[in-house]
Parts: structure tokens; sequence; C-alpha cells
């Protein structure tokens, strides 16, 4: 399976000009520590909720200085290393780019697991 079947419409990314609040109250929205930040389809990045708590909460996001690390996943990519990124960098989402590196969504931790556990028939009788 690969990253685009899971990826998922309900998590907005951030634009530069969201304030650390509104970002904040979308992280427990959605359940994430993590949001992308995007401008025009391109992805610059993901700031944690750790990020914010260490800034100005009522600034926006892109006056922050923020980690250059900036993982994704291709809608290509085997669901395996999804895992990888996601454990790798302890993030509770990884964004999904397509060939040029425009964003096209996020997997979420909570979506992914939710796939192995379907493929692994975990909701089946006599399963475990």
């Amino acid at each position: 399976m690969i990253a685009e079947i899971l990826i998922s419409d309900e998590i907005i990314p951030l634009r530069t000009s969201d304030t650390g609040e509104e970002a904040l109250s979308m992280m427990d929205d959605f359940y994430v520590r993590h949001l992308p930040i995007v401008n025009n389809k391109q992805l610059l990045g993901l700031i944690s909720e750790d990020d914010i708590l260490n800034h100005d909460a009522s600034e926006p996001v892109g006056s922050y200085s923020l980690s250059m690390t900036r993982p994704y996943a291709s809608g290509k990519d085997h669901v395996y290393e999804l895992l990888r990124l996601l454990a790798e960098y302890h993030l509770t989402l990884i964004p999904v780019v397509d060939n040029e590196e425009n964003y096209i969504g996020v997997v979420t931790l909570e979506a992914l697991l939710m796939h192995f556990a379907q493929m692994a028939s975990f909701s089946e009788p006599g399963s475990i």
C-alpha cells in the first residue's frame, strides 16, 4: 500500500500568516502535535506544539525560527517508509508531496495504525 491511499482530507495545513494560537487550536481539534506549513501548495515544513510554545503564540507561524528538518513522504512511498519517518522524527503526522514537491496532504499516525490493524485483521474474532 502506498501513502496517497491513506491521505487525510480533514487536516488543513497552516499558512505562514496563521498565528501560533490558531495552530494550537487546530492541533487540539485534530488530536495531533504537528501541522504542515504550506505556501501556494509548496510545503515549507512542519511546526510542532513545542515550537509554538517556545515562541509568542500571538505571532504568525511564518515569523518563527524553525528547525531546518523537513520530513515528508512521496505519494508513492510505501506505508513502511511512512512508519519509519514517523518513528524517526517522533511525529504524529507526515506531510505527503507529489513529484514536484507540492503538498497533497498528510497521513496521520492514527490512520497508519488503523491500516496495520485492518491489514492484520485484529478486528476479527480470534485474531489475537
